[in-house]
């Protein structure tokens, strides 16, 4: 099942960049197990875990193209959260025990509103207790549940804006849109947030809505998948190709002698370069014509060295 046709192209569904929607209950492993499972390839991993009680945006890559995962790593991120007001939790989300109440009742908008300026820009920190950072190999959540003593350092993240989507008055709930660094917890935010209103919050619900330039409108739910891979009708959204996926990279297309050379991790001359297109920094995708990727290297074009990071004896497609 791993190659299917689509308006005539085959998709090469063990050499993929995947957009999917993971849902709500199941864990990043899980949900991406199942996905491998449908699409017919063991070898699969994902750019950034989601937790079991969220939902969204997972990049997954298969085969061959799980080398690329390290490029989305590192990609800003964005969510949309529901926070709640008036209640702490062990785990500062609703899976967790309750541990105190407090008076949420004057809180307004407006107060909401003040109180998360003071988590705009460059700030420090500290994940939840229950998180799966390690903590001398092990992780904190299993430390932490064992009843051991866990001391979480306050981490550098970024967060570029939060904006109030709407409150619900007497749920003395809020829902935020939240553009952040890799890294940030919004556990974290509701609990601090809720202790700078006064009253104690957890998150109630998440939706990682972007990942870097990815968007959930283009992932594909494990029950999309399903009928995608089942009828074969049409090329899908979800499936993203390696140079659309990388595409802040500059790009070289080289001649057929010079693929030999790539292929075999040697350098190649510029004579042997067709096309060269600048990118964002020194990282160029190789390939043919633009729809066949053989390695990815760090080059510095005016003094031509090249300092291969992957080479793909399977090009990618």
């Amino acid at each position: 099942m791993g190659e299917l046709a689509f308006k005539g192209e085959v998709i090469d569904w063990k050499n993929s960049v995947l957009l999917f929607d993971k849902r709500k209950g199941v864990t990043s492993y899980k949900a991406i197990e199942e996905a491998g499972r449908l699409l017919g390839t063991r070898k699969i991993g994902h750019s950034g875990t989601l937790d079991r009680a969220a939902s969204g945006l997972l990049v997954i890559c298969t085969g061959s193209a799980t080398r690329l995962t390290q490029y989305f790593l590192g990609s800003d991120k964005r969510y949309t959260a529901t926070i709640r007001l008036g209640t702490v939790t062990d785990t500062d989300d609703g899976e967790g025990a309750v541990i105190e109440t407090r008076d949420a009742a004057h809180i307004d908008e407006r107060m909401i509103g003040e109180a998360l300026k003071v988590f705009l820009g460059s700030i420090k920190q500290r994940a939840p207790l229950y998180s799966a950072l390690k903590i001398r190999g092990k992780r904190a959540s299993d430390r932490a549940r064992m009843g051991q003593e866990v001391p979480l350092k306050e981490r550098d993240i970024r967060i570029d804006s939060i904006d109030i989507l709407s409150m619900d008055g007497e749920r003395k709930s809020v829902v935020l849109d939240v553009r952040c660094s890799k890294g940030t917890y919004i556990r974290s935010l509701a609990r601090d947030l809720g202790e700078k209103l006064g009253t104690g919050a957890f998150l109630e619900d998440l939706r990682r809505t972007e990942s870097g330039r990815f968007r959930v409108e283009d992932a594909a739910s494990i029950e999309d998948l399903q009928e995608i891979v089942g009828s074969g009708t049409e090329a899908p959204a979800c499936r993203i190709g390696p140079f659309d996926a990388l595409e802040s990279f500059g790009f070289i297309a080289v001649s057929a002698d010079a693929r030999r050379k790539v292929l075999n991790g040697a350098a190649f001359d510029r004579s042997e370069a067709v096309e060269i297109r600048g990118g964002a920094g020194t990282i160029y995708c190789i390939g043919d014509d633009g729809k066949n990727l053989f390695a990815i290297a760090d080059m510095d074009i005016d003094n031509w060295t090249i300092r291969y990071l992957n080479v793909f004896n399977e090009p990618l497609h």
